[in-house]
């Protein structure tokens, strides 16, 4: 979709567990995110299911996940994610987004956006 990143994150995997680096550090030095927030997702949980006017949020995850996006001319598309990848997901204003937990286990997401919270009028849409 017009706008809309998806990338693969590269995951270190050892004996403890896994790491990796969410954003890379152009965004982080670009001084333009406002917002960060956590959320986690238990099985068929959906968040999301809006569109922003004006805010770029870019969303990482990790998780049996849909995605569902819809841009302002109707054009829509959907993307399956697997359990043990990690995704980031860049979104622009005007593009409907829907994170759907289609696992069995708990996911998470992570967003960060370059408008403070609730300063960025956000509209309901129904994607799923």
């Amino acid at each position: 979709m017009r706008g809309v990143t998806i990338e693969r994150i590269r995951m270190h995997r050892d004996e403890r567990g896994k790491v990796f680096e969410p954003l890379g550090p152009e965004t982080l030095q670009s001084g333009l995110l406002r917002n960060t927030h956590v959320a986690t997702m238990a099985p068929g949980a959906v968040r999301g299911s809006h569109r922003h006017r004006s805010a770029t949020e870019t969303v990482v995850f990790s998780g049996e996940i849909r995605l569902v996006l819809r841009d302002l001319d109707g054009a829509s598309e959907e993307h399956l994610f697997h359990d043990g990848e990690c995704i980031r997901v860049t979104i622009p204003p005007g593009v409907a987004h829907a994170f759907v937990n289609a696992g069995t286990t708990d996911a998470f997401i992570v967003c960060f956006s370059d408008r403070v919270a609730g300063t960025d009028p956000q509209e309901k849409v129904q994607l799923v």
